[in-house]
């Protein structure tokens, strides 16, 4: 027993005294992102390193020696929740409205960040005790990565959804709009003409209109640190690592390169207990259990009348028992298979074996549970990368889409009996397996690439050199230009060598002719 006592404290200090000191920076103030990155904190922590973040959320978890935790402040811009009352169908339009939005939500983003007392505060805390490594989002903002430069730090970024287009080329990332939908879009890699030639607009206009956030991040650092910062653009290109909240099996197979590493699902933790009334519940339906939320953002309770009414007279025709996160308790008009909870353990409730389908929003951390627990899915896209989500399932054969602007009793009826059928149940179950199959799970995952940068990230063996050539290198624009102009060339003598040839034949001909006549 003391022997072990011994090793066990060897190992503590052996850890402790090879723990570097990381600091993340999350400036994007929602919660679910934030989710997608705090186990990766604490893998980190619990892996012996000393890690000191500013964010929106200090004290999700529970306090360790090793993690130091700031509060954003200054221009705080948090959104609790959206009304389901304004949306509507997804139009084209829609893909460029997004940008917008997340471009100026992106701007006080970056305001609120470098305005706050924290920040100031980390930098005091480099100048005392140096940090090795910087963690930051890559969402709608690049304002953050320059502390990349400030501190002279290596960045590992993170992200909580599918990529953004502007996101590829900063790593070399290959990202053909041929077969990989663009965040924003509402394919799968199965896309038509017409699909396609949408999703290659939206992704490369989107891309051009980028430019301008960066303009725009580029100015407020200059105001915070002065004018000697670099484009974010080419601080972007010094990216050793992303993490993406992303795994093949649900979002397809695409070319990664090394810098690029999917760790999807890896906010999805060890099973706990659920609450005493919850789990006799859910034992108690023999007959299986829909589960219904729409996640933190979205407030069921705002679904207009019509459509609050067409869903429940559908739930009403179904065998199933129904537990549906809704935020008022006291909800009236309920049917009597509906129960109604403001809070639910999303992730243990779908993992219960009598839960046989999920009815959500879309969005990329329920969407995993779904995955991982093995739950056919039907979903109800609003916005975002919902779409991306929802036509992800679709193609896996475990998810249906059911469209907003569709809703009626019959609709909806029809939806939740096709998520029903045993051979969506049968995709869930394969899919699932394919998704928890993995060497290390996606926090080991996370932990040991984020390592991998700290311990070999100074010669940059992961970097592709596709993020250091131009747009024309990268795609070949000169070399098919010069083809092109070699071609032109060979046409060109070609022709002049037929009409000097066959001209003088015509000419020889005329003259024999001329002669004849005279």
């Amino acid at each position: 027993m003391a022997s072990g006592l011994v090793l066990v404290l060897l190992a503590a200090l052996v850890q402790a005294g090879s723990g570097h000191r990381i600091l993340g920076l999350f400036g994007h103030p929602g919660l679910s992102h934030y989710k997608v990155f705090y186990p990766i904190v604490r893998g980190l922590v619990e892996a012996g390193h000393e890690v000191t973040v500013v964010s929106y959320f200090p004290g999700l978890g529970e306090p360790h020696t090793n993690l130091t935790e700031y509060e954003f402040k200054g221009q705080k811009v948090v959104t609790n929740a959206f009304s389901m009352e304004d949306f509507s169908g997804r139009t084209f339009m829609d893909n460029f409205k997004e940008f917008y939005s997340l471009a100026m939500w992106g701007h006080e983003t970056c305001k609120a960040a470098l305005s706050s007392p924290a920040l100031d505060q980390v930098l005091a805390e480099h100048r005392r005790k140096p940090f090795d490594l910087l963690l930051t989002e890559f969402f709608s903002t690049d304002c953050l990565l320059g502390l990349s430069h400030v501190l002279r730090l290596p960045l590992v970024g993170m992200s909580s959804c599918a990529l953004m287009p502007w996101h590829y080329d900063r790593v070399g990332l290959p990202d053909s709009p041929g077969y990989i939908p663009s965040e924003f879009s509402t394919f799968s890699e199965r896309m038509s003409f017409l699909e396609r030639f949408e999703n290659w607009f939206v992704t490369r206009t989107t891309k051009l209109l980028y430019r301008v956030v960066e303009w725009n991040d580029n100015r407020l650092l200059a105001q915070k640190f002065g004018d000697g910062i670099p484009d974010v653009r080419d601080i972007a290109r010094n990216t050793s690592l992303l993490l993406v909240n992303q795994h093949y099996t649900l979002s397809g197979a695409r070319p990664l390169v090394p810098a690029v590493v999917e760790v999807g699902g890896v906010h999805i933790g060890p099973s706990k207990p659920l609450p005493d009334d919850l789990q006799r519940i859910l034992d108690d339906a023999k007959e299986g259990v829909l589960v219904i939320s729409f996640g933190s953002i979205l407030r069921a309770s705002t679904l207009p009348t019509a459509k609050r009414e067409a869903l429940l007279s559908a739930l009403k025709r179904i065998p199933l028992k129904v537990i549906w996160k809704w935020e008022d308790e006291n909800a009236k008009d309920m049917p009597k298979n509906v129960i109604v909870r403001k809070w639910l353990p999303q992730r243990d409730v779908l993992c219960h074996p009598n839960v046989r389908l999920f009815l959500s929003h879309g969005g990329l951390l329920g969407v995993s549970e779904a995955v991982h627990c093995a739950v056919p899915v039907v979903v109800m896209p609003i916005y975002g990368d919902q779409f991306l989500n929802a036509m992800a399932l679709v193609n896996r054969g475990m998810g249906v889409i059911m469209h907003y602007d569709k809703i009626d009793p019959d609709y909806v009826h029809g939806c939740i009996q096709e998520g029903l059928r045993k051979e969506v149940h049968d995709s869930a179950i394969a899919v699932s397996a394919a998704f928890r199959h993995r060497t290390l799970s996606p926090l080991e995952q996370a932990v040991w690439s984020i390592e991998n940068v700290l311990t070999h990230g100074s010669r940059r063996l992961e970097k592709s050199y596709g993020s250091e050539v131009s747009i024309a290198m990268y795609y070949s624009w000169d070399a098919i230009f010069v083809f092109g102009a070699m071609i032109l060339v060979v046409l060109v003598s070609v022709r002049k060598g037929f009409k000097i040839v066959f001209g003088k034949k015509c000419d020889v001909r005329g003259q024999g002719r001329k002669v004849k006549r005279s």
